[in-house]
């Protein structure tokens, strides 16, 4: 709930700077600027819906957009997304580092490892998903803007419904390459993975641990 409520927070706040003078200075009213805003800044975490022209967003907008797309809606639920606890996971472990501290504790409990690792097994997994599908629509139609096509991927890997009116541009090609980006999202490729590889047996023995040099 803290997660989602900072999300939108964060987002209503961007959207209010970026877009006060752009989109949003159709209404002529601030409540209605701040009700605008906040639906555009809910509406990424895979509502899908929209009431402005999304390709008249500005830019820093549009970036907005696309890591509140990445990140969805919190976990048990229909949404996409990496889920929020994800995201909350990534980022107090990154904390937990700068702090020197060796386990993730919030709200007097510990993070299980587990669970660290499956967070950032999603998050890596999610980009190269998405990466390969930007890849494939630029090399198949290069003459797209390429922001418009890493937003649709972004948007397609978390099943969120919006597009910088992009979607009728595609080819067949590139259309099927975004029908597969939606289904793994949907599905999530660790999912897709433990389906596909067989599952080792815990052995009863340890290799001696060692630390890498990570920067």
């Amino acid at each position: 709930m803290i997660t989602t409520g900072a999300l939108l927070l964060v987002g209503l706040i961007g959207v209010m700077i970026f877009e006060y003078n752009n989109v949003l200075a159709d209404h002529t009213s601030f409540l209605g600027k701040l009700v605008t805003g906040f639906f555009t800044a809910a509406t990424p975490r895979t509502a899908g819906f929209n009431v402005i022209d999304m390709g008249e967003l500005t830019f820093p907008t549009v970036m907005l957009t696309i890591f509140l797309m990445w990140i969805g809606a919190s976990p048990n639920s229909t949404g996409g997304g990496i889920k929020t606890s994800t995201f909350a996971i990534a980022l107090l472990n990154t904390l937990s580092l700068a702090r020197g501290q060796t386990k993730i504790e919030v709200f007097k409990r510990e993070i299980a490892e587990i669970s660290v690792r499956r967070a950032f097994s999603i998050m890596w997994l999610s980009l190269l998903v998405i990466g390969t599908g930007v890849t494939l629509i630029s090399y198949d139609q290069p003459e797209l803007d390429l922001i418009k096509v890493v937003f649709e991927c972004f948007s397609a890997y978390s099943t969120v419904g919006l597009s910088l009116n992009l979607t009728a541009d595609l080819s067949d090609f590139s259309k099927i390459v975004v029908s597969v980006i939606m289904f793994v999202g949907r599905v999530s490729m660790l999912t897709i993975f433990i389906a596909l590889l067989k599952n080792m047996r815990q052995r009863n023995y340890r290799y001696p641990t060692e630390e890498i040099t990570i920067n």
